[in-house]
């Protein structure tokens, strides 16, 4: 079915189930990779998550006041976020490990040589570990999913200058614990911006 976001919730929102599949088919795939991150790739529980979500969003379809795209991606975040919090955070043994890089799929720019990818990720995997979960999240929310800093700071609750020097410092953490191979044309060349 040819549209975009903004044409697809309107459908739904007029009762209109069939823009459901192409809007789940457009977004899940991020979400999809953020939930293997926090949940340390556990697949079952991500997908367990994503299907809650998606029922939340349909339930709660008509208060979404925003056609624009961002703010759907944004809102499906946040639910995503939310289910994540009602699943695990909020269970006594709950703890958010940092999820090894190499065990999320799809990571984008894949390189040629399959040796050299597993060491980069390994030894980003490593130093991810050495930043704060907030940090780690940051990161991951700019780099990983794009989003701006403005976005970013609405997503963990911080000013945006605060998301700016956060991420700031996280990269140049990365690049200390990394050394010259992440700032020479690595797979995650920073841009500290």
């Amino acid at each position: 079915m040819p549209g975009n976001l903004k044409s697809w919730l309107k459908q739904l929102k007029r009762g209109d189930q069939s823009a459901f599949l192409p809007l789940y088919q457009k977004t899940s795939p991020g979400l999809m990779r953020y939930l293997l991150w926090k949940t340390k790739g556990d697949r079952p529980l991500s997908e367990d998550i994503l299907q809650e979500t998606y029922v939340r969003f349909l339930l709660a379809v008509d208060r979404l006041e925003s056609t624009k795209e961002i703010a759907i991606q944004s809102y499906l975040l946040q639910i995503v976020r939310n289910c994540l919090i009602d699943k695990v955070a909020r269970s006594p043994e709950a703890r958010r490990p940092h999820v090894a890089l190499d065990a999320i799929p799809d990571i984008p720019e894949p390189m040629q040589n399959r040796q050299e990818q597993a060491v980069e990720l390994r030894e980003l995997s490593v130093a991810m570990q050495s930043l704060s979960e907030r940090e780690s999240e940051i990161v991951w929310l700019r780099d990983g999913m794009g989003l701006s800093h403005r976005e970013v700071a609405d997503r963990v609750g911080i000013t945006e200058q605060a998301s700016r020097q956060a991420y700031v410092r996280a990269k140049r953490s990365l690049i200390a614990f990394m050394g010259d191979g992440f700032t020479k044309g690595g797979m995650h060349a920073p841009e500290l911006s």
